[in-house]
């Protein structure tokens, strides 16, 4: 199985949707997806993440499921001045301060980061729902292969969610992940679930926040989520 990550298209956070560029965004990338192909789509509630599926659902003529767990992370941390800062935005320069580094097994004791390992428990939980009844269930870092698929899927969701689903997926530690990657608006990230046995399947990333389908349409690539001299 495939699993396209997408993130929504540029958004217009104050208007709950995205903009008029996002809108070239999402057709660009449904036109992608056509080619690609997509087997089933998944989407977050949360309208940004639904306005830019739509594009997609409507030219592949797929009914799309609303997944309410991926909706984007409320997840907070105070900035150097005290205010409230989306977690995933703590610098790296913060992050990596103070080796040895926040890993699976030094980031629950550590401020702030101790203060979403019960939100954290909670999405593994979800994905290992979602990924049981695609045929997968986990076993500490593997999954055991209940039932092969071969199918490309697609789940419009967040850049928050989307780096912290990827951690989980990967087993690396999302402090380093939030810190370390970043997913533009509209970019797809390909995870693989690699079966070399008949036993058991393993998530590979394959391709991280491509933007191949703006560049064919001339389309520029948002700097939205990211927070220094991305030109």
């Amino acid at each position: 199985m495939k699993i396209y990550l997408i993130r929504h298209a540029e958004p217009d956070y104050p208007n709950h949707t995205i903009t008029a560029a996002g809108h070239l965004e999402a057709q660009a990338l449904a036109h992608h997806l056509k080619e690609t192909g997509v087997d089933r789509i998944y989407c977050s509630p949360v309208n940004r993440a639904v306005h830019t599926m739509r594009y997609t659902a409507d030219l592949l003529g797929l009914e799309p499921v609303i997944e309410t767990w991926t909706s984007e992370l409320s997840w907070q941390a105070p900035d150097s001045q005290g205010r409230p800062l989306a977690a995933w935005n703590i610098p790296g320069e913060t992050v990596r301060a103070a080796p040895p580094y926040p890993d699976g097994d030094k980031w629950p004791g550590r401020a702030p980061y101790r203060e979403y390992a019960g939100s954290y428990d909670s999405l593994q939980r979800d994905s290992d729902a979602f990924l049981q009844r695609h045929g997968y269930e986990r076993e500490e870092g593997r999954y055991r292969i209940r039932e092969s698929n071969r199918e490309s899927i697609a789940v419009f969701c967040h850049l928050g969610f989307g780096l912290t689903w990827l951690s989980h997926l990967l087993e690396l530690p999302f402090p380093l992940v939030w810190s370390s990657f970043w997913l533009p608006p509209s970019s797809v990230t390909t995870i693989l679930f690699e079966e070399r046995s008949e036993l058991w399947a393993v998530p590979r990333c394959t391709g991280l926040g491509c933007v191949a389908h703006l560049h064919k349409a001339g389309l520029p690539v948002s700097s939205m989520g990211l927070l220094a001299n991305f030109d």
